[in-house]
């Protein structure tokens, strides 16, 4: 079953701003999402600030188009969290970052959208893969206002409990530091 699309109606925040881009459609919504460059915006709890800042984080795009469907009572697409095993072969631009510091992966928290089962990914343009979706080690459904200091939390003991399993040599601040590269690398990546 693929989500549903529908005509985007004025009145709500995240639906007007879509229309003064004159995006009518959800569909048109996902491609103007999904096409933005990947960076991240000042504030990410505000909705729709993407189009606006014509940039998004995997969080705040499919925060925004999540908040778009429920503006208009569309039910039944889920916002979810993932812990997955980050490396160049499921997200191209994060290897050599890796490699500096001799990390196989890194434990990323990555968020999507799921609608009947279906993972549905719209962080970069050109990207029709999924196979990062073979390493996910964990996932859970979270609300729209989760994705900034709560996703950071749920992230970051996620990597104290990897730093102690596995006895890494960083703290977590050094470890949550690589990371932060590895998210500057996809940042500056010229194809996903």
């Amino acid at each position: 079953m693929i989500i549903p699309n529908f005509s985007i109606v004025p009145g709500s925040p995240v639906s007007d701003i879509f229309i003064e881009h004159e995006v009518k459609t959800f569909y048109e919504a996902i491609r103007k999402v999904q096409n933005l460059p990947y960076g991240r915006v000042e504030n990410p709890l505000e909705f729709g600030s993407i189009i606006t800042n014509g940039r998004g984080t995997c969080s705040t795009k499919h925060a925004t188009l999540k908040m778009l469907t429920d503006e208009h009572a569309i039910y039944g697409l889920q916002l979810e969290l993932a812990i997955y095993a980050m490396n160049e072969e499921n997200t191209p631009g994060v290897g050599a970052t890796l490699d500096k510091y001799n990390l196989p992966y890194m434990l990323e928290a990555h968020t999507f959208l799921c609608y009947d089962d279906e993972i549905y990914d719209y962080t970069f343009a050109q990207s029709k893969n999924l196979t990062w979706t073979d390493s996910i080690l964990m996932q859970t459904t979270i609300d729209t206002d989760q994705i900034g200091e709560y996703k950071k939390s749920y992230h970051k003991s996620v990597l104290a409990d990897w730093i102690k399993r596995d006895h890494l040599p960083y703290t977590l601040d050094e470890l949550y530091t690589i990371r932060e590269e590895c998210i500057e690398a996809l940042s500056n990546a010229t194809t996903h």
